[in-house]
């Protein structure tokens, strides 16, 4: 996955010609973005936002980093802040996320003084303070959203706890910001049937990958990739990019090769990333051929190379309300096999036709969709420019554009009913 340890992000320079224009014939909005932490699957998204609004634009934090989630950034000439705060993981989480408190948050929106304000989700305690000053103080905020029916909890006292506390929250929204389409019926279901929605996916910044793809497939470095790596020559490559943790189901991924038999004799698994369940995925791979195991790449080009150079990614998660790596491979145009439990696979794949989505679990049917796409090179060629128009199409550009839209028409009607 592209957005790993150590990847300090440089400052991507476009000019955006609206930028030019003025503040005053604009109005000069200025727009407040209260995220979890920094990640790269987002940076290059907020550039964009903060390249083309045309207003002060500033990004909070409730935490540089969690646990397993460290990385290094330059945030060029972003406006950013992060609060001092305290973060709590409840026990057994499947996914690595951490609960923030950050009551100073209170402070920082009344130095700032927005016109409008996007919230990061309705998980955090910090987002139902920020969300309790905007109603106080008469500014529209949004709601971002990855979460869907297929990922959660909708049912019995904790679903009716979830609905109480987040509804709160989402009825008061200005507009909303799912991932996709399934998140947008998710945040209408906790009762917000009139606010707009604006897709807003998880992206990473989509033109790193393809020009590092591109590099390699023109420069014939492949060879020398694959020495680095240690998987022989001329093998395809099956590969996964993800901690090593249950809610990955990375041993999916290992006992679905070695079930696909003769489909995968001249092929090498490959597994980047690292984690707890690393050792035993390595002594279960002890009677499997061909398997290679490379630790983080801390290079993204790296990555985004080996991506380009796979067969095919897989993605077997039981937990992934979104899961980046899918932008990633199919923006390097390479098919993904992912679980149903994978929120962008559900938004961005046709399965089929732009990669295969499979029940969770069901390891059959992942060796069977591993061997059908190694097997038939038309296929995957299918496949994976299938996959990259649309990992293009609701990338960066895209995801930016609509959080633009959204704010500007809260800022819209918030200034006419005043």
């Amino acid at each position: 996955m592209i957005n790993k340890a150590n990847w300090v992000v440089e400052p991507q320079p476009t000019r955006n010609k609206n930028k030019d224009m003025t503040e005053t014939q604009t109005g000069g909005a200025r727009l407040y973005y209260l995220d979890d932490i920094p990640t790269p699957y987002r940076l290059g998204v907020q550039r964009r936002i903060g390249e083309q609004w045309l207003g002060s634009f500033k990004i909070t934090y409730c935490a540089a980093s969690e646990p397993g989630r460290d990385w290094s950034f330059d945030f060029g000439d972003l406006d950013v802040e992060i609060l001092p705060g305290r973060q709590y993981r409840p026990p057994n989480q499947v996914n690595p996320m951490s609960v923030k408190w950050n009551p100073s948050v209170r402070a920082s929106l009344a130095a700032f003084r927005p016109d409008v304000v996007v919230l990061s989700g309705y998980l955090h305690p910090t987002m139902y303070l920020a969300a309790l000053w905007c109603r106080q103080n008469g500014v529209p905020y949004a709601v971002a959203c990855e979460t869907s029916a297929r990922s959660t909890t909708t049912t019995g006292a904790k679903g009716r706890i979830k609905r109480g506390v987040a509804g709160w929250l989402v009825r008061g929204m200005a507009f909303g910001l799912p991932v996709g389409q399934e998140a947008g019926e998710y945040l209408r279901s906790l009762g917000s049937p009139d606010a707009p929605l604006h897709y807003f996916p998880n992206t990473p910044d989509t033109s790193i990958i393809v020009e590092a793809a591109e590099q390699i497939r023109k420069d014939g470095r492949e060879d020398d990739l694959r020495r680095r790596l240690g998987i022989p020559p001329g093998d395809r490559i099956v590969l996964f990019v993800g901690r090593m943790i249950d809610a990955k189901r990375p041993l999916d991924a290992l006992e679905a090769f070695r079930l696909a038999g003769a489909a995968t004799s001249d092929a090498t698994l490959v597994f980047v990333g690292d984690g707890p369940l690393l050792e035993q995925i390595k002594a279960a791979a002890t009677g499997v051929d061909n398997v290679v195991f490379t630790g983080w790449l801390t290079d993204p080009a790296q990555t985004a190379a080996l991506m380009a150079i796979s067969a095919v990614m897989v993605l077997p998660s039981q937990h992934e309300t979104w899961g980046a790596v899918v932008n990633e491979a199919m923006a390097a145009g390479t098919p993904v096999i992912a679980s149903d439990r994978v929120g962008s696979a559900i938004e961005l794949i046709e399965s089929e036709v732009s990669g295969i989505i499979y029940p969770v679990g069901d390891t059959g049917a992942l060796a069977d969709a591993i061997a059908r796409v190694l097997l038939n090179d038309a296929l995957r060629r299918d496949m994976g420019r299938a996959g990259k128009k649309m990992a293009l199409a609701k990338g960066e550009i895209y995801a930016a554009g609509n959080l633009i839209e959204g704010a500007s028409g809260a800022v819209a009607r918030a200034r006419a009913s005043s």
